[in-house]
This record gives C-alpha cells, sequence and structure tokens, in this order.
C-alpha cells in the first residue's frame, strides 16, 4: 500500500523520536509518495537532520569495511567520513548512505538515475540515519512494543518471536489502551524523565504511532504455560536491553553512550520477566500487577 504526501514538492518532513528529518532534492519533485508506516510521522518544522537526496552513484573507492549486517548493508570508512551501502546486490535498489562530519545533515545517493519514482523510506536507510542520530546523546533503538495505559508507558521487550505482535494485538482491544509499536521503541530521556515513543518501524501486528509516553515499567518476554511477573536485577536488564537494542557497534563514544543511557535505564524502573500465555488473560493479570505496584 501506498499513500502520497500531501505536499508535492522538494522537501519532505518527518518526525520520529521527537527528532524532525527533511528529505530534501530533485528525486522527491513531483510525487512525495512513503510506505503507509510513516504517514502518521509527516510533521512539518524545523529540522534536526536534513537528508539531500541524490541521483547518481557515489564514489565509495578506497572505503574501508568496518561493520556489515548482510545482506541487507555494510558500512565503509572512508577519508574521516563513514558511509553505509544499502542493498549492494540488488540492481535498481542500490543506495548509499553518506554520514557528514556534522550530525546535522547526511546524504543519500540512488545508483538509478532514471526519471522514476524512488522511495527514499525503503530498506533500512531512516533507521540507521536514526541510530546514528541517536547515539549522538540522543536515545536509543529498543527491539520492543510500547503501549501507554493511559499516561502510563510500559515496554515489552523480546527478540522475533518473543511475542511483541501477540500482545500489541491483545492490547489492542483494551480501551483506553495505545499502541505505540510492536517492534521498534525509541527511549529518550526529556525533563528528567525516560520516554518511550513510537516508531513506523512495524512488526507482524503492523502498529506505529507518533504518541510518546513517560516510561513506567520494562518487561522481557517470555511464552509460559501460565502469567507470571518475575523480578529482574539491574545488571541482567541492563545486558538483556543490549541484546534487544540498536546500538552503534562501530561508533566507541556512541556505545559509551548507549551502555550509559541503559545502566540509567534499568536503576530508574523496575523490570522484570513477563511470562504469559497468548490471550486475553495476560493482558487482564498485567493489568492487575500493574495497579498493585502502583498501589
Amino acid at each position: 500500500m501506498v499513500l502520497s504526501h500531501p505536499a508535492m514538492a522538494t522537501v519532505l518532513h518527518v518526525r520520529i523520536g521527537d527528532v524532525s528529518i527533511s528529505l530534501e532534492g530533485d528525486v522527491l519533485k513531483g510525487r512525495c509518495e512513503s510506505a503507509f508506516p510513516y504517514e502518521p510521522f509527516f510533521r512539518d518544522g524545523k529540522p534536526d537532520v536534513r537528508l539531500y537526496l541524490h541521483r547518481g552513484r557515489f564514489d565509495t573507492s578506497g572505503g574501508e569495511k568496518v561493520f556489515e549486517c548482510p545482506p541487507i548493508w555494510s558500512l565503509y570508512r572512508q577519508n574521516g567520513r563513514s558511509f553505509l551501502e544499502i542493498f549492494a546486490d540488488l540492481p535498481g535498489l542500490e543506495r548509499t548512505l553518506v554520514l557528514r562530519h556534522s550530525q546535522e545533515s547526511a546524504d543519500l545517493y540512488f545508483s538509478d538515475t532514471s526519471d522514476r519514482f524512488i522511495d527514499p523510506f525503503f530498506g533500512p536507510t531512516m533507521e540507521l540515519l536514526m541510530v546514528h542520530t541517536l547515539a549522538r546523546g540522543r536515545g536509543i533503538i529498543l527491539h520492543g512494543c510500547g503501549i501507554a495505559i493511559g499516561k502510563r508507558g510500559v515496554l515489552f521487550i523480546g527478540e522475533s518471536g518473543a511475542g511483541k505482535s501477540t500482545l500489541a494485538n491483545l492490547w489492542c482491544q483494551k480501551q483506553g489502551v495505545h499502541v505505540l509499536s510492536d517492534d521498534r521503541i525509541i527511549i529518550r530521556k526529556a525533563g528528567g524523565s525516560f520516554w518511550m515513543h513510537g516508531t513506523p518501524w512495524h512488526g507482524t501486528a503492523r502498529f506505529g504511532s507518533p504518541i510518546s509516553v513517560p516510561v513506567e515499567r520494562i518487561l522481557f518476554l517470555r511464552h509460559g504455560r501460565k502469567n507470571a511477573v518475575t523480578e529482574v536485577r539491574e545488571i541482567a536488564a541492563a545486558a538483556k536491553l543490549l541484546s534487544c537494542s540498536f546500538p552503534p557497534h562501530w561508533d566507541a563514544s556512541g556505545m559509551a553512550f548507549t551502555l550509559e543511557l541503559l545502566h540509567e535505564l534499568v536503576t530508574r524502573h523496575p523490570c522484570g520477566e513477563f511470562s504469559f500465555r497468548p490471550d486475553k488473560s495476560a493482558v487482564e493479570y498485567l493489568v492487575a500487577e500493574l495497579d498493585g505496584k502502583s498501589a
């Protein structure tokens, strides 16, 4: 499914995790489209990051590979700057994300030089740009499902298959609950509190909302025969969060910030393991458990 943005221009603004990104360039001229998850995130405003779009290949000669996530993308360093080759083995989809010294801007090059429309949101490009941006003292992306119960935020953490989308489908049936995402959540600190933000990078349940809410509880998911919550100590919780995060492994300062952020997050919020049955009883159990913790 594809939806058109109403502004048929050369600039498109999205806001994800309270970070405003402008996409700028003639690639967008006359036809601004996006895969449907981004539609709720179209927001005008002053950009924190400008992403300049170009037709034509970026000169990658002399680049040294420093990290890769095969077969999707690889990160290289070249003359003090970094660039990511994305879909290098898929003709027509290849693109290169160039990260400038200044975190306020980046460049995206498309190998396709024809006049056809190229979707800049396709693939992991925006998420990779966000990983890079958040690592500069702003936050982190976690593999999780986030829900808002009024103004209370509960974060469910788990790898693929842990039950995030299952829980999202169960929670969305309960009145007063809003699902922020069923697969990717951004965590940022603002005003002395940790906030969780929905993202367009959804899971199989396809939930993605721009809403944000303060974090109240962190729960690590595990399928079980009965519903139960057991405490997880701070050190173990931080390790679990790191294993379910998207940190900049190639960036020493970014990793140092990430580890410090996760440590503070788990020391300020109760963490537990949520063993659950994949039915409505899991929601009712947890509502009672959360009310008990708040009492």
